[in-house]
Parts: structure tokens; C-alpha cells; sequence
């Protein structure tokens, strides 16, 4: 996979669905502790939704994980462009 392909939004969508599934919450129960509508959440675990960070914050912090968590299950070249995207710039 080339790194201009992967797709952060269905990345995000599977870890959280994921998560959400390991801490037995439904979307109604996730989507109520984050103050957002389960439709809103249901298109995140499907990859359609683009979520703010404020929306990804909420949602790791309900699940309990830190928000990197979200972004966990890249393969090679999606973990490698994330290195290189959340690497400080050198002084």
C-alpha cells in the first residue's frame, strides 16, 4: 500500500469500533459519553465520517485508551507515515 493511499478515516473507524466492542459499549452508550449522535458515530466506525480532533479526543478518552490508540492499526506504510506526520521538526 503506498502511503498516499491509506485511508486514515476507515484506520480510525476499525480501531474504534474495535475498541468500543472490547469495552462493551454500544454505539448508543459510546455516542451519549461523547455527546454525539450515534448516526455520527456509526459513519466513523464505517470510514465515512471525518472526525474533528475534539470528536477523537472524546472518544479515547471514553474508551479509555490514548488518542494515538485510534490511529494503531496501520500496516508498515501507514504506521511509517504517521511516524513521519507526528515527528517533531529537529531545532
Amino acid at each position: 500500500m503506498q502511503h498516499s493511499e491509506v485511508d486514515f478515516k476507515k484506520v480510525v473507524g476499525k480501531q474504534v469500533r474495535k475498541l468500543r466492542l472490547q469495552a462493551g459499549f454500544t454505539q448508543d452508550v459510546l455516542s451519549e459519553r461523547c455527546g454525539i449522535y450515534r448516526t455520527y458515530l456509526s459513519r466513523i466506525e464505517a470510514g465515512s465520517a471525518n472526525p474533528t480532533l475534539l470528536v477523537l479526543i472524546a472518544l479515547a478518552s471514553t474508551l479509555g485508551v490514548h488518542v494515538c490508540e485510534l490511529f494503531h492499526d496501520f500496516d508498515d506504510a501507514g504506521s511509517e507515515l504517521l511516524a513521519r506526520l507526528t515527528r517533531r521538526p529537529s531545532l
